[in-house]
């Protein structure tokens, strides 16, 4: 495992920032849940191996864009953020995105097939597969300020005495409203199946996500397919976060190795490392 790496900035320097160690031969793009910013994955760093550069995205409104109006429609994020992956260039491209991070990251990947830049891999957690409709009185992002402050704390990632504090609720909230229209008007457009490798989590305690949306992951691609019920709710315990990560790491060397791209220096954790942690949570 690696050990922290300064932060430095990759092409639009408001969109894409990395925190790379040693020789990188993979990109992992990392896009966050509704309201989080490129720090959601700060501790990533500590525990991915040297080989792969960690990309957090930073999307408007948040952090150091808070200068610009976070955006509500996933018409004008992807767009933007796929011309900032086309100018990294060089290496295979993994994306994983939590929640609202899941859908966004689900539509760069289609967009990178339709320009033949084909991802490495696509992991998403702790939401509804794309096709899957909004169960009804399951939208947030038109709550009243009270409602909305009691769902996000209850789904156990938001602090209450922030939320309730009324200049950081000011500030927060219509950031995270974005984001989750984002995600509540979310359109799906059919399009044949991806067939880059998918990997789908999900906390075991998740009060967000109805199990059986979150399974029809499956039917959006053609190659490889797992699903992993974690430790924790809708943001994981610390447990499930490591073994994500580890699964994630697992399944990017074993996309390595299918497309031929694997190189030297990068190995598959054994057989036996890979079972003893993938039991008891892979569904």
């Amino acid at each position: 495992m690696s050990h922290a790496a300064p932060t430095s900035t990759v092409s639009n320097p408001g969109w894409l920032r990395h925190a790379a160690a040693g020789q990188p031969h993979v990109r992992l793009l990392c896009i966050g849940h509704a309201g989080g910013g490129a720090s959601s994955f700060n501790g990533w760093r500590q525990l991915l191996p040297e080989w792969i550069e960690l990309v957090k995205v930073q999307l408007p409104g948040r952090e150091d864009r808070r200068d610009c109006l976070p955006i509500a429609d996933i018409r004008q994020i992807v767009p933007s953020l796929f011309r900032d992956i086309e100018k990294l260039g060089g290496l295979p491209i993994a994306l994983y995105g939590h929640s609202m991070g899941a859908i966004v990251a689900f539509e760069v990947v289609r967009a990178m097939r339709r320009s033949v830049l084909e991802p490495l891999l696509l992991a998403i957690s702790g939401r509804r597969a794309p096709h899957r409709l909004l169960p009804p009185g399951r939208a947030m992002h038109d709550l009243p300020n009270g409602a909305l402050v009691d769902r996000l704390v209850a789904l156990g990632g938001f602090s209450q005495l922030l939320l309730q504090n009324p200049r950081w609720r000011d500030y927060y909230l219509p950031i995270i409203r974005a984001d989750l229209s984002v995600s509540d008007a979310y359109t799906y457009h059919p399009e044949p199946p991806l067939s880059c490798p998918v990997r789908a989590f999900l906390g075991v305690n998740d009060n967000l996500v109805v199990r059986r949306d979150w399974e029809a992951w499956n039917e959006m691609t053609s190659g490889d397919f797992a699903r992993y019920l974690l430790p924790g709710g809708h943001f994981f315990s610390k447990e499930g976060q490591d073994q994500l990560i580890s699964t994630l790491v697992s399944a990017t060397v074993e996309a390595l190795q299918a497309t031929g791209c694997a190189r030297p220096g990068i190995t598959m954790p054994s057989a036996t490392a890979t079972d003893d942690l993938l039991q008891g949570y892979r569904q």
